[in-house]
């Protein structure tokens, strides 16, 4: 479950990146419309609320939060180096993350 909810977290911060136009002209060639910002944003939103929702949930209320936070922050860091360094590595690592946690979660 933690597997899964730190890729849910790669994914949130991949969308709030993505909704900036500096990151979204790096990865896609152009700035995201308006609409498509919203959009992005919102789902951060909301994959995260759901990693947050499965850290409490496989270690409880206090230690889960603290876990969340964690891995909030080691996303940020992954992926602030991925989109210094190997900015197209970023979108791959995207799809490889929960592919890898729903892996685990069937093993």
């Amino acid at each position: 479950m933690l597997w899964l909810s730190f890729a849910f977290l790669y994914l949130a911060m991949l969308g709030l990146s993505l909704a900036m136009s500096r990151h979204h002209k790096a990865l896609f060639g152009a700035a995201p419309a308006p609409g498509r910002q919203r959009l992005l944003r919102l789902a951060a939103t909301v994959v995260g609320v759901i990693a947050l929702a499965l850290c409490v949930q496989a270690r409880g209320g206090e230690i889960g939060t603290v876990i969340w936070l964690g891995q909030l922050m080691l996303a940020g860091v992954l992926l602030g180096g991925m989109l210094a360094w190997r900015q197209r590595w970023a979108l791959s690592l995207a799809a490889l993350l929960p592919a890898g946690a729903l892996l685990q979660l069937l093993v």
